[in-house]
């Protein structure tokens, strides 16, 4: 999408995203294989999903409010129905019993 708007950016390190995955990694040398951790793991990776939906909703704003053509602006609807998808995914996995066989443990 860069290409697209001749924006140039500045890559810059993601604290936040930092965070939510030494989360994850935490979990992963915390707690031993099984149903709890998996439980976890699903929940540390619906944090990223929720984080990576509200940056590209944020864009998709910022688009719109600059004007962007409509290719850029499709472009980050896609993407953000792809952040969605992976989400509803997670979720799905946990309500079909990753999180209840965890309760069990």
């Amino acid at each position: 999408m860069v290409e697209i708007t001749g924006l140039k950016l500045k890559r810059m390190k993601c604290i936040a995203m930092e965070g939510l995955i030494e989360e994850g990694k935490e979990l992963i040398d915390e707690i031993e294989k099984g149903p709890v951790l998996d439980a976890g793991l699903i929940g540390a990776a619906q944090k990223v999903e929720h984080y990576e939906i509200s940056g590209y909703g944020t864009l998709l704003a910022m688009a719109k409010h600059l004007g962007l053509d409509s290719e850029a602006i499709s472009l980050l609807k896609e993407t953000m129905a792809e952040e969605k998808s992976t989400d509803e995914k997670l979720t799905n996995i946990a309500e079909e019993g990753g999180n209840q066989a965890a309760t069990l443990s």
